[in-house]
């Protein structure tokens, strides 16, 4: 049976939030262990792995795709636009994804780890150790950065299917869900075949920049998700002063997430149909190459509008909501973990040293 999911509130008027793109099960019902929790939300990670031809998308329908991936679960949000990002990367590369596959990218260097690449005869050795697999044991196929030494790389498309994630990595509630567990690869064999792209492609990809756009569209999304749970948490409490000033502060910011995602994504279609485009380069650099500062100005916007949502609703649910909801603090838990993957510090000093 569908879980008794919060109804999707109004929560903006200028640029209207997208619904859910679907009701999920009730994972956490009486009786389901946690292999059944597993296998369903496998089941909706490939649901909605399925429901877009996400490589297709114009930006505008992307983007707002993608909030409302974030408003249907945090987790599976993170998860599905890992296969999105996976998609639209491959179509740049001009390389048709495995049929039916559901994808990840795993790209993290966290702490100087990542995966390095010997030449053999018909490929490479891969060795080294992989944080912030997510999925893993979910996906089919994931899109790996290898690094054939400090500054050179090559883009994989492999099989990982079988591999382990050690189940001991993973050190919070937050985004456990996830699966993004720390992979240890030691002498993995990849056929050449497996290269996307030439040496260098991922960095220096058309749409590395924007790809940033597509992960804030899911953070404001995961807003929602959080303002939604909040409002069926809080249903009941008597109207107050304090209250409805809280749900003005969470207005305010998620109409101000859809307007930039909105705006760039206005921006970004309008670099794409330009006749003067050159799609060897980064789809945002029309207009004097300025890509990375729309993209940052974005990612920076939308992730400060969601933390200050996420302090709202934190406040609105109450110690009650917080101890006796566990679909409202699993979600709270989950979208600060997810939007602390943006380097605040790196993204507004990068922003704050352009020229004015």
């Amino acid at each position: 049976m569908p879980t008794p999911s919060a109804t999707p509130a109004t929560l903006t008027t200028l640029v209207p939030l997208p619904e859910p793109l679907l009701e999920l099960p009730d994972l956490g019902a009486e009786g389901v262990g946690a292999d059944q929790q597993d296998q369903r939300r496998a089941a909706a990670l490939r649901e909605l792995a399925a429901s877009r031809a996400w490589a297709d998308l114009g930006w505008p329908e992307l983007l707002r795709s993608l909030v409302a991936l974030g408003r249907t679960d945090v987790p599976l949000g993170r998860l599905t636009e890992g296969h999105v990002d996976a998609l639209r990367i491959l179509r740049q590369a001009d390389v048709p994804p495995a049929a039916g596959a559901v994808y990840a990218v795993w790209a993290s260097r966290s702490h100087a780890t990542g995966v390095q690449a010997t030449p053999t005869d018909d490929g490479w050795l891969l060795s080294g150790t992989l944080r912030f697999a997510s999925g893993v044991g979910m996906v089919d196929r994931a899109l790996l950065p290898v690094w054939l030494d400090a500054d050179r790389s090559v883009l994989l498309d492999l099989d990982v299917s079988g591999w382990q994630g050690a189940a001991d990595s993973w050190h919070t509630p937050a985004m456990v869900a996830s699966r993004s567990l720390t992979v240890d690869v030691r002498d993995v064999q990849a056929a050449r075949t497996a290269q996307v792209g030439p040496e260098g492609f991922y960095l220096g990809r058309p749409g590395f920049f924007p790809g940033g756009v597509g992960v804030a569209a899911v953070w404001a999304g995961c807003a929602a998700r959080v303002a939604d749970l909040t409002a069926r948490a809080t249903a009941a409490a008597p109207p107050a002063p304090a209250r409805a000033l809280r749900w003005g502060r969470v207005r305010t910011e998620l109409a101000c997430a859809a307007a930039l995602l909105a705006t760039a994504a206005e921006v970004l279609a309008a670099g794409e149909d330009d006749p003067a485009h050159d799609p060897a380069h980064d789809p945002a650099r029309g207009a004097g190459g300025r890509g990375q500062e729309l993209s940052t100005e974005v990612r920076s916007g939308v992730a400060g509008c969601a933390r200050r949502v996420l302090a709202e609703c934190h406040a609105l649910a109450g110690p009650a909501g917080l101890a006796y909801d566990p679909e409202l603090a699993q979600a709270i838990l989950d979208a600060d973990l997810y939007l602390a993957q943006q380097n605040r510090d790196a993204d507004e000093g990068y922003l704050g040293a352009l020229p004015r």
